[in-house]
């Protein structure tokens, strides 16, 4: 069982394309989007994406939770996204 494990990992390493590791930019823009603005105007923000009804609600329910969160929390976030942002092309 473990040989054909290691055969695997071995096969995917020689035969898949690499990934360069880079985020989205608008994922990044998304994220903070999702931290910084109020839920009404992140309703409006989603609706680039053509979302079902029940995405959006869940995702407005994850948000009022994360705007519970303390601003230091809620910054330390924002320096990781700012900071990913930068390094993608």
């Amino acid at each position: 069982m473990r040989l054909s494990v290691c055969v695997l990992l071995v096969t995917l390493a020689l035969c898949c394309k690499q990934a360069n590791g880079l985020a989205c930019p608008v994922v990044v823009t998304e994220s903070l989007e999702f931290l910084d603005i109020p839920p009404a105007l992140y309703k409006l923000s989603l609706q680039k994406f053509n979302p079902p009804s029940e995405n959006v609600d869940a995702k407005l329910k994850v948000k009022e939770c994360t705007d519970k969160m303390s601003a230091s929390d809620r910054n330390q976030i924002k320096i990781k996204e700012i900071l990913i942002k930068k390094c993608t092309p």
